[in-house]
């Protein structure tokens, strides 16, 4: 383990902000969080990655600024709740899952829900059309859930697929709640949602911090800071 507390740079909405902290929140870690502005991003942040977005994870002399490799990191320190039971028992296929909703489904999500930001992009189909091909991707987890019937992808517990999945199929929900809920084709995949977000460790994890950049006020988030916070 490291000899410092880490320092974990996080904006609360982002869909891989949200899952890596709450990798860090089960793994019971404690680390520094400096929540940030997207527009007013801190000189600390940028020297550190050349990515120069969230979510970033200093370790001593280590930088872990991809979301996957920070939730790696730490529930391989401590995964009680045996979190990386599919990616011991099917790497290559869950690491797969994974990278095809981080790429392909969030490419198709942004220009969806943030269609006017693509409107010039020779890629851009229009929004319509991203939301259909998004939605296509996210057929292979209703399908997983429905044939099994269970509250989660793997072996019906919570799990590393669920943890990087749900940020990114809530975000595509925002985009138009009422389609979403009322969408038969995602009857399964809609009840595996909001299972998530309707429990208490995904309100613990989107808890409200000052923005860092203004006050530079050290600030602590961990499975124990945040119950205290709750409670």
């Amino acid at each position: 383990m490291n000899s410092t507390i880490p320092i974990l740079y996080s904006f609360r909405r982002c869909p891989f902000a949200i899952r890596a902290r709450l990798a860090i929140y089960f793994s019971k870690i404690k680390v520094e969080i400096r929540e940030i502005s997207l527009s007013n991003k801190p000189q600390e942040m940028k020297r550190l990655s050349k990515k120069f977005t969230v979510p970033i994870l200093k370790i001593d002399d280590i930088v872990l600024d991809e979301s996957l490799d920070i939730i790696l990191w730490s529930l391989k320190n401590n995964d009680e709740h045996n979190l990386l039971s599919p990616y011991y028992a099917q790497k290559e296929e869950t690491l797969e899952t994974i990278e095809i909703f981080d790429h392909n489904f969030k490419f198709h999500l942004d220009r969806y829900k943030y269609s006017s930001r693509y409107l010039q992009d020779e890629d851009y189909l229009g929004r319509n059309e991203h939301k259909e091909q998004a939605a296509n991707i996210l057929e292979k987890i209703e399908r997983i859930l429905k044939t099994s019937k269970n509250n989660y992808i793997f072996k019906n517990r919570l799990s590393i697929l669920d943890i990087c999945l749900f940020p990114l199929v809530r975000q595509f929900r925002i985009a138009d709640k009422n389609w979403f809920d009322s969408e038969f084709r995602f009857n399964s995949t809609a009840r595996w949602l909001h299972n998530i977000i309707e429990q208490d460790y995904f309100e613990k994890i989107m808890i409200k911090y000052a923005e860092w950049v203004k006050e530079k006020k050290i600030q602590y988030f961990s499975y124990q800071d945040t119950n205290r916070i709750i409670d």
